[in-house]
């Protein structure tokens, strides 16, 4: 099915989600902004009708059930299912009885971006999680209660036990978890990039990189894992906890690789292995930020000066800034803002950040 533009949602009748809310996650997730034509499946659910006619295999049930609103982009792909999706208020249950008749060997890994938060719980174990980057996964195939406190917007993936990694003695069993670690904030970013590309906006998918997700998933959950997987054996793991780190620190004119090495609890030498094919370093991406966010601020705060502007970009000196960023961009500081001012960017009057 094709995306519903969030504009219909004002001709609808009112539910609990102010059309602004709506239009605004639409927005933010690329429901208008295809990468691609793969089918995919929209689905809106409203009041008590929406609750009943929920999937068979959870039982939903909100405070207010006449104000209950849910807007769900979902696709199965062939391997995992992945799905992004806006309610409000609910409180979500895989009841000991539903495990029972609907057996579900999959784990479900998800992340929520708005601000808030809810819970998570099985037996006697509560746990919370809130925004921003905590990752949450249950084993869909034991009894867990998923409530949302207040408008929740999630992204996840539905991953099949198989794809991670032995069976454990007895079969799988996982409490539910919550996480803030590096690795749990950048597989967070990475499946919510991944649900919203791949469940909102139609992108194109081989099965390899749903095995890519799998693997970022098992190292999510190695350590708490009996195998011996280890996070750090995954490429797809190491790279997209680099770009988080990078994206946290590169303000700091002491965050290096090797500092990246030394939170992955890696050697230098193992780390950059999981760059070898690439011309992109941890030390050259960390330049390059640095570089995009000098730009920025070059163009868009004309009252700061140059010293100013390297020191909040990660850089010692001015010197250092002007010298560097003239290799990158081919013209100085300076020049960048005198094209600006004379309008001779190519159109270009901001830099991507």
């Amino acid at each position: 099915m094709r995306h519903h533009s969030g504009s219909t949602r004002s001709a609808e009748s009112a539910a609990g989600l102010p059309a602004a809310v709506v239009d605004d996650w639409q927005s933010r997730i690329g429901a208008l902004d295809p990468l691609g034509g793969a089918s995919t499946r929209y689905l809106r659910r409203v009041g008590r009708q929406g609750l009943d006619g929920y999937l068979e295999t959870f039982r939903v049930s909100a405070e207010h059930p006449d104000a209950f609103e849910e807007y769900l982009y979902w696709r199965p792909l062939t391997r995992l299912m992945t799905f992004s999706l806006l309610r409000t208020p609910c409180t979500t249950a895989r009841t000991p009885d539903l495990v029972k008749e609907f057996r579900s060997d999959f784990i479900l890994v998800g992340t929520q971006q708005m601000v808030g938060g809810g819970t998570v719980s099985s037996g006697t174990r509560t746990l919370s999680y809130s925004h921003p980057r905590h990752l949450v996964a249950v084993d869909n195939n034991a009894p867990f209660v998923q409530s949302s406190l207040m408008v929740a917007d999630l992204a996840g993936v539905w991953v099949p036990t198989e794809l991670l990694g032995p069976r454990p003695l007895g079969g799988w069993s996982m409490a539910p978890l919550v996480e803030d670690s590096p690795l749990a904030r950048a597989t967070a970013a990475f499946i919510t990039r991944f649900a919203n590309d791949v469940a909102v906006r139609q992108c194109e998918l081989d099965p390899g990189a749903e095995l890519a997700v799998a693997e970022l998933v098992r190292a999510a959950l190695a350590p708490h894992r009996s195998d011996a997987f280890r996070a750090a054996d995954s490429e797809l793991y190491v790279r997209e906890v680099a770009g988080q780190l990078i994206e946290q620190h590169y303000r700091d004119p002491d965050f290096s690789g090797d500092a990246i090495a030394q939170m992955l609890y890696l050697s230098r030498r193992h780390m950059y292995r999981f760059f070898a094919d690439s011309d992109e370093t941890p030390a050259v991406l960390i330049a390059r930020r640095r570089l995009a966010h000098a730009r920025e601020l070059l163009l868009r705060q004309p009252h700061m000066n140059l010293r100013e502007v390297a020191a909040a970009s990660g850089f010692r000196s001015a010197g250092t800034l002007s010298k560097r960023f003239s290799v990158e961009y081919g013209l100085t500081p300076s020049q960048l803002r005198q094209a600006a001012r004379e309008g001779a960017l190519n159109g270009d009057s901001s830099a991507a950040d």
